[in-house]
């Protein structure tokens, strides 16, 4: 009897540009790959901020994979010579080890080695396939293909300070002094737990102990770093800027949170497997996810099932009352695609996030607003870097945008959602935040650091609240008015109206009275938006 498979839409992969294949992948190999199931339920888009929130376990069990579809592709694929590694029911995740060959034969794809400038990759091009009788049952198929799906920071720069001393330079900003600028709440966020996702890089227990030293705060607890797919937590890869980063500001503004760190590879299933880990994770239970890192949308870089599964969980996060937020890219309008359009980073476009963008504050202890962030050219690979901001081609415009009028400034795209929500300090030169990483102090900047602030500040608040009644999926809650008129955005953010985020050809993005594209609402007034938001 002949077997028939099926497309599995939205699968379909490009080659990577400047790639060249260098020769079939070892049949012999053995490789793991993940699949993502139906829901039993369809979750319900969310047009507003949810009432009340889920748990996990009833998101699990409405909302989750059914035993019997997990069965069933358990049995099926075994056929191929597939083994079940681990499976999960609320996340809809089922793993399998196998051959290259065998995989080859389950989801008809032919991977080859690519070699490019910068690096290498096993991956493949077209679609993937199931049999047909799992044609409703998966959803999507990760792993056959292993390119990097993050952009590398600027790197540190790095300088011996005497420690001694106990001194910085005067202009560099502690996080602590940046809470104070945009006018934090009081607190140490105790009680709360702060997720960071890191596809990089590791955490250095000496490098923190430092940097309180210099920051003069006090250790957090311990750090928690979980690997969810076996990736090193201690790699030092010239990622670990990034990761240090990340809980430096973090701890620097909420000393007593606790900081659990998600580390991936950083392929498409690892995006998948890291965001899974945090957004579901009943032991930790993070109350704030804040991500530095993401890769520009187009069918170059995702995949539209990478996109789309993505994005369901983080439809999840904003059920269970988590608020995910990330940096909207360091490269400004063009995002370093370089083909002359306008492109915006994800995940920061997915409308169930926070996007966070960046500005500069021109001067210290200035009470003047902050204008966007644009060093040099606005691209980093120019030792530059520009706010990322601009209009979705992916994801429609929601609802709670419906006031927004910006369009894109590409021909022809559709009206779709517009990012960031929000800015906060990014400015590498300007107003450069302190970052200790290898044994050694610099300053440092990006949407990275002004994501992470970001987070501190919604810990804070969160800190002051019932377990239940947490800010969560805050993102609809900025464009509400309020009793006076204005938008929670407005009222609760101070407007940046100056600068622009051009770096492409076709035109950028300019700040303006109200909300732009370039930052949002504005900078947040920390203790007002406390107020503000329901």
């Amino acid at each position: 009897m002949a077997v028939s498979y099926a497309v599995v839409e939205g699968s379909e992969r490009f080659l990577r540009p400047g790639a060249v294949a260098v020769g079939r992948a070892e049949p012999k190999v053995e490789i793991e790959v993940s699949l993502k199931l139906r829901r039993k339920k369809p979750l319900p888009e969310l047009t507003r901020r949810p009432a009340s929130v889920m748990t996990r376990k009833q998101l699990a069990a409405k909302h989750g994979a059914s035993t019997s579809d997990i069965a069933k592709v358990v049995k099926i694929l075994g056929q191929f010579g597939l083994k079940r590694v681990a499976q999960d029911p609320a996340t809809r995740t089922v793993r399998f080890r196998g051959t290259v060959a065998d995989m080859e034969q389950a989801f008809q794809v032919r991977p080859f080695n690519y070699t490019y400038e910068g690096g290498s990759y096993r991956g493949r091009v077209g679609h993937v396939h199931v049999l047909t009788s799992l044609k409703n049952i998966v959803e999507t198929v990760f792993g056959l293909d292993d390119r990097r799906m993050v952009r590398r920071r600027r790197q540190p720069v790095s300088r011996d300070l005497e420690a001694k001393s106990g001194s910085i330079p005067s202009a560099w900003y502690t996080p602590q002094e940046l809470a104070g600028h945009y006018s934090f709440p009081p607190g140490d966020g105790g009680g709360q737990t702060i997720g960071l996702l890191e596809f990089g890089g590791g955490y250095f227990q000496n490098d923190l102990k430092e940097f309180c030293s210099l920051a003069k705060i006090p250790a957090p607890p311990p750090v928690i770093t979980i690997s969810t797919d076996g990736t090193p937590t201690n790699a030092r890869d010239g990622a670990e800027g990034e990761v240090m980063l990340d809980i430096e500001v973090a701890a620097g503004v909420c000393p007593k949170a606790k900081i659990a760190i998600y580390f991936a590879h950083f392929s498409e299933k690892g995006w998948v497997t890291a965001l899974d880990a945090a957004v579901h994770d009943q032991k930790n239970d993070p109350g704030v996810i804040s991500v530095s890192w993401g890769y520009a949308e187009g069918n170059l870089t995702w995949t539209k099932q990478a996109m789309t599964q993505i994005n369901e969980t983080l439809k999840d996060a904003a059920a269970l009352g988590v608020t995910v937020c990330i940096a909207a890219g360091d490269d400004g309008s063009s995002d370093a695609i370089g083909d002359g359009y306008a492109h915006v980073d994800f995940p920061a476009s997915s409308p169930y996030v926070l996007a966070v963008g960046g500005t500069t504050i021109p001067v210290k202890d200035s009470t003047n607003p902050d204008i966007t962030w644009k060093e040099g050219d606005g691209l980093r690979a120019d030792n530059g870097g520009s706010t990322g901001g601009g209009v979705s081609a992916f994801f429609p415009r929601p609802t709670w945008q419906k006031g927004i009028n910006i369009k894109s400034v590409n021909p022809g795209r559709i009206l779709g959602r517009c990012m960031p929500d929000l800015a906060a300090n990014a400015d590498w030169n300007a107003s450069p935040y302190l970052l200790v990483v290898d044994g050694k102090a610099g300053p440092n900047g990006g949407t990275s650091a002004a994501t992470p602030l970001i987070a501190s500040l919604l810990t804070l608040i969160n800190a002051k609240r019932p377990a239940n009644k947490r800010v969560g999926y805050v993102t609809p809650s900025l464009y509400q008015k309020t009793t006076g008129g204005k938008t929670i955005g407005a009222a609760g953010c101070t407007d940046v109206s100056s600068g622009d985020n051009t770096t492409d050809r076709i035109g950028g993005y300019n700040a303006a009275i109200g909300y732009d594209a370039v930052s949002g609402w504005g900078t947040p007034n920390g203790q007002k938006l406390a107020q503000l938001l329901p």
